[in-house]
Parts: C-alpha cells; sequence; structure tokens
C-alpha cells in the first residue's frame, strides 16, 4: 500500500512545479515516517511517448521505501460552483490516499460542483483544491488550508497571492474566486463571481 501521493500536472513534456512537489513530498514523509527519505518524489520517471500537445496527470503514490506512478491525459475540469459545509474535526495535512471524510463533505455538496469546507468558523480548502478570493484589490488565499497546495505555494512565493484569515461571514467582502490545484493552475480569466458560493 503506498499511503501518500503526489498529482503533478504535465505540459510540453515538462514537470511543473517540480520543486514545490518535491518539497512537499519531503515534508510529509518526515511527518509520516518521521526519518528522512531514501529517495527522490521522481526517481525512475521518464517522460517519454508523451504528446506535448497533451496534458497530463502523473500520480505518484509512495510509502517508506518506495514509489508506484501512472500516467494519465487530462482535462480541465474545474468547479464554478460550491457549498459552504462545516466540520471542525477534519483534518488533511498530508496527501493521503484515504479521503473518506473529504469523500463524505463532498456528498453534501447539493446542487453545487464542490463544496467550501469550513473549520472552527474559518474558510480552508474546496475538496480537491485551495481557493483564491479578489476583493478588488488583491488575491487573498485562507491562511487555514487542509492542505498547502504546490500551486498556492509558488504563488505565496512570488508575492502573487497574500494569506488572511477568513471566517464565513467575511466572504460578503469579495468580489470573485477562484480554485487552484496542481492540475489547475491560476488564471486571471477564471474568476467565478462569489454569489456562486451558497451558505444554507
Amino acid at each position: 500500500m503506498y499511503p501518500l501521493f503526489e498529482s503533478v500536472c504535465i505540459e510540453n513534456s515538462q514537470i511543473k512545479n517540480a520543486a514545490y512537489h518535491e518539497a512537499r513530498f519531503n515534508r510529509s514523509y518526515i511527518l509520516q515516517y518521521k526519518t528522512h527519505p531514501t529517495y527522490t518524489l521522481f526517481d525512475g520517471i521518464h517522460l517519454t511517448n508523451l504528446d506535448d500537445n497533451l496534458k497530463y496527470k502523473l500520480r505518484i503514490g509512495y510509502k517508506q521505501n518506495g514509489t508506484r506512478f501512472s500516467f494519465s491525459e487530462y482535462e480541465n475540469s474545474i468547479p464554478t460552483s460550491l457549498k459552504v459545509v462545516n466540520d471542525d474535526t477534519i483534518s488533511y495535512a498530508l496527501k493521503k490516499n484515504n479521503r473518506k471524510k473529504l469523500n463524505a463533505l463532498f456528498l453534501k455538496r447539493e446542487e453545487a460542483d464542490d463544496v467550501l469546507i469550513i473549520k472552527n468558523g474559518l474558510v480552508t480548502d474546496a475538496s480537491y483544491s485551495n481557493i483564491l478570493f479578489f476583493d478588488g484589490k488583491q488575491i487573498v488565499t485562507p491562511s487555514t488550508p487542509l492542505l498547502e497546495g504546490t500551486c498556492r505555494a509558488r504563488l505565496l512565493a512570488i508575492n502573487r497571492i497574500v494569506e488572511k484569515s477568513i471566517s464565513v461571514d467575511e466572504l460578503q467582502n469579495f468580489e470573485s474566486f477562484q480554485l487552484i490545484n496542481a492540475l489547475n493552475d491560476f488564471d486571471e480569466s477564471r474568476w467565478i463571481p462569489i454569489q456562486n458560493i451558497k451558505k444554507d
């Protein structure tokens, strides 16, 4: 069994955000196994026989002594509506195969495409993505994510976005939002009206 994994975007036969995936792999490995890894995330992976015109998802499962990986073609599938759900006990700091609790929350989305998870009154993430908000001046991401995504980490590092604690009541202060993850990068043309986030 490979309890942890990374989902990596391949475009033009190139690995996107490789350094950020490697960094998260190292942090997660140490937290999971209380020791440093003896291999790197991309050991043994060769980008051959890929179509430069296609986007691929590289899924790397890993355990204490090795990895397994697979490639699949990927078409952008980005939710455009969210349902607010509350769960004060959920934890997903490591990217684990066990997504039972996240999947249970996803089932509460009703007519929306995905859920926006609130923990202890604060905005965290959608079920598969970090979230960004725009208030007309700056792009903000919650400082309380369930999982620190690689795209989010890069945008913070280059000062493209800022972190703030965001309560559920403060959602009304924003004009729009968008979801980001390793396969769906930030895109200025992809902002969605904040009204597409539905509360009870």
